[in-house]
Formats: structure tokens, sequence, C-alpha cells
């Protein structure tokens, strides 16, 4: 019996990482009330606790034990761990294959049925599919970066610098592709690929506009104000369309979009695409 309660007892140090410990308090409490209580008094009482105790230990003490011991605990750790770690990409795959995961997780008694086998076959189910959504959602974003280079290495601004200058205008450029190279989490991968057309791209171009200015400090060269740009995506026409259902309501939206780009265009910038 004090070898139980010690067990009981050193499983229940650990309730905050497995919940499903709680069950043993009471049943520690029981024992440790009993340890007091001297041999003779146990004898005499026998009955009056012996039934409870030993339902505990079948029902409770020994698979927890069993459990908290063996090879299921350690599988049901990595199922846990893998589920904290990646839940930010799980909305991007079908709530059914992530749901065995999120059972055992919610489960009064993992060390019953067939929680944590269900659980581990789910992870590497879902490993899977988050590894070729992962591949999939990088492989867009990096043709996108691709493409965004290639219009910039053909403005004349750009092919008008010398190679350190280009190296230079180009840095955004592998920043952003070593990012998205290395990025875990889908979310991740499209915010930086949004991060860089909206706010990297237009500075490169910006930037290569800046170097290519001539530097030269006479008093009759006149020297022109750095070049700005406004990413296209973030012109915000005026326009009162909910959404675009007709011609009539294209040139509508159309006219707007003209005229926040004229705006942009009239107050000296330009409009990166």
């Amino acid at each position: 019996g004090t070898a139980q309660g010690s067990s009981a007892d050193q499983m229940l140090d650990q309730v905050t990482r497995y919940p499903f410990l709680e069950p043993l308090r009471p049943i520690i409490a029981r024992l440790t009330t009993l340890a007091v209580k001297d041999y003779t008094w146990l004898l005499n009482h026998l009955a009056e606790f012996q039934d409870d105790l030993l339902s505990a230990k079948d029902d409770l003490l020994s698979p927890i034990k069993a459990f908290m011991h063996g090879p299921q605990r350690v599988a049901y750790d990595e199922a846990m761990s893998f589920l904290r770690e990646e839940e930010a990409n799980f909305a991007e795959i079908p709530a059914i294959e992530v749901q065995p995961l999120r059972d055992l997780a919610a489960s009064a008694h993992p060390y019953r049925g067939n929680g944590v086998p269900g659980a581990k076959a789910a992870a590497i189910r879902v490993r899977g599919l988050l590894s070729e959504l992962l591949q999939t959602e990088r492989d867009r974003a990096l043709a996108v970066l691709d493409s965004q280079q290639a219009r910039l290495e053909a403005v004349e601004d750009f092919t008008s610098l010398d190679e350190p200058s280009r190296q230079q205008v180009l840095a955004p450029s592998l920043a952003a592709r070593q990012a998205l190279g290395s990025a875990r989490f889908v979310t991740g991968i499209r915010d930086r690929l949004q991060r860089y057309t909206s706010q990297d791209y237009p500075g490169q171009l910006a930037l290569a506009a800046r170097l290519g200015q001539p530097r030269v400090h006479d008093e009759d060269v006149v020297i022109v104000p750095p070049v700005q740009y406004t990413p296209a995506t973030s012109l915000r026409p005026a326009c009162s369309l909910p959404y675009i259902a007709t011609e009539a309501d294209l040139d509508q939206w159309l006219a707007a979009l003209r005229t926040a780009a004229l705006k942009e265009l009239n107050g000296g910038n330009r409009i990166s695409l």
C-alpha cells in the first residue's frame, strides 16, 4: 500500500502536464490517512476500505502506472508536442485529420482504448499533409518573388547600375528568399510574401532610382527628388460598390481606380506592380 501511495504521489506531481492524473488525488488522500493508522486498526477495519482500494488499484493506479512508465506515454508526449508546435498550420488542412490529436488531448483517460495509437497515426498523416502544403505554398511564393525580381532587373534604373549597387538593390530579395525557405508555417510564408510585395519591392525600385542619380555636386546640376513608389495593391479607389457584377460596375470601379492612381502620380510617386 505504501509503495502504491508513493508511486501515485510522484505521478500526481506531474498533474499540470498530465491533467488525467487528477483522479489520483482522492486516492492519495485516502492512502495518506490510512498510512498513519497502526497495524491492528488496519486489520480490524480492513473490510471498510479494502474493496475501494482494490477497485482504485485495478481501475486507476495500475493502468495509469503502466501508461506513465511505458511506451504509450512516449507516444502521448510526442502527439501532444506535435499538436502544440504545429497548431498554426492546422487551419490549412481538414479538421477531421487533426481531430484524433485533439480528442487525445481532451481525454480524461488516455490510458484506455485506442486513443494514443489513433493520434500517433493521425500525426503521421498530418505531418505528410503539412509537408506537401508548405512546399506548395513555398513554391508559389518563390515564383512570385522570381517574377518581381525579373521585373526589377529589367527596369532602366536597375540596368544602369554597377554590380555593387545591383547587389545592394537585390539584397531584400535574397533576404525574403531565405525567409521563405525556412518558414515553418503557411501563414508565415504568406505574411513574408505580402511584406515583400507591399514594402520591400517598392523600396527596391526606389533604391534603384536613387542609386542611379548622378553624384555631381555642381550648383548648375538640378538634383531630382528621390522617387517614391506606391504599391498598386495599396490603392484605395473611392468606389461605393460592394462588388462588381456588370460592365457598368466595372467601368465605375476602373474610373475610381484611375482617380486614385492619378492622385499618386500627380503627387510625384510611381506605382509598383
